[in-house]
């Protein structure tokens, strides 16, 4: 592999996935949003407005990442860290956005 395409894949490893919170009501401006593992790409949620919001991944799947649940701060973020090595690949990790006003239901996908 050259240094230009390894120093891109670094790059790409080291940009977290951003998910904005969009609305009060847990609305994200992605419904599902992929991260590779074998880069250890992170997501990272932004929140909306003064509330902050709530991330919990609690289906039967669990979680993809260390934690399954995740405090977004007011008008601040926060990020997954990178997908356990557990983790099944191609698959759809649903999770809730739950905000103060509401709640939606968006998903992870994990890529090799």
């Amino acid at each position: 592999m050259s240094k230009q395409a390894t120093a891109r894949m670094l790059r790409r490893a080291l940009t977290p996935k951003g998910v904005h919170i969009t609305s009060d009501d847990g609305q994200v401006d992605q419904s599902t949003v992929e991260v590779s593992k074998s880069m250890a790409e992170e997501v990272t949620w932004f929140a909306y407005g003064g509330g902050g919001a709530t991330i919990v991944f609690s289906s039967s799947d669990g979680s993809p990442f260390q934690e399954s649940l995740f405090q977004v701060p007011a008008t601040g973020s926060v990020s997954s860290g990178p997908a356990k090595a557990t983790a099944v690949e191609n698959k759809t990790y649903k999770y809730t956005v739950v905000g103060q006003a509401g709640a939606n239901d968006p998903g992870v996908i994990i890529q090799n």
